[in-house]
């Protein structure tokens, strides 16, 4: 996208590249979702951001053309960490409660958008209480930019986590995506947050590791 476009351009582009990118997904069966969805897994638990966590929050899935986050509970768990989930709460606004188990996971409700999601009497984070936040998308490119479903959900909590009392963990955005989300170029807008990594089934893409990442094992 070229460098001062306008706002009305880059919306355009946004709504076409969303469109294109669902109607790929939409082709993805159970097990090619599954596969691409424990790659992702295997990369991100080896990287640092994920070693070093200790509150996670983690979007779960749609039922269709999503990655699956079932993976990266399971290593959640195993590896002492805390976990919340996603709440819409109204227009734009969304916070994150604990879900403490698998079982417990499983069991949650789905919202109108068959979204598994933890009810409001679960224990409710604060913003900056998050030190990784795993982050959906539509389209991510290898440059951290990320194209979301267009209601701003997690634009305005991470610009709200990044407010952090002085002494507290800094918060870590990673973008998963399977490989046909991956884009040359996402076109991004002043309100877009930059992500601090991405994650694909065959790369990522840390700050410390620039190039992408592709190694093997």
């Amino acid at each position: 996208m070229a460098l001062g476009a306008s706002a009305s351009s880059l919306s355009a582009a946004k709504v076409a590249l969303r469109k294109q990118v669902r109607a790929s997904l939409k082709i993805l069966d159970d097990a090619e979702l599954n596969r691409q969805s424990e790659a992702v897994c295997e990369r991100l638990v080896r990287s640092s951001f994920f070693a070093a966590s200790q509150k996670i929050g983690v979007f779960l899935a749609m039922p269709m053309g999503e990655l699956r986050t079932g993976p990266v509970l399971q290593q959640a768990y195993a590896s002492g960490k805390q976990v919340f989930c996603p709440r819409v709460m109204g227009d734009g606004w969304m916070e994150f409660f604990e879900v403490r188990s698998l079982e417990e996971a499983a069991a949650l409700p789905l919202s109108k958008w068959k979204i598994p999601e933890p009810p409001e009497h679960f224990p409710r984070a604060d913003p900056w209480d998050l030190d990784l936040m795993l982050v959906p998308a539509v389209a991510l490119d290898l440059a951290r930019r990320r194209c979301g479903q267009g209601m701003g959900f997690y634009d305005r909590y991470v610009q709200r986590a990044k407010q952090r009392p002085d002494g507290s963990r800094p918060l870590r955005t990673i973008g998963l995506g399977l490989l046909q989300q991956r884009q040359e170029e996402v076109p991004c807008e002043p309100h877009d947050e930059l992500l601090d990594a991405v994650v694909f089934p065959d790369c990522d893409v840390f700050p410390e590791e620039r190039p992408p990442n592709d190694r093997e094992g």
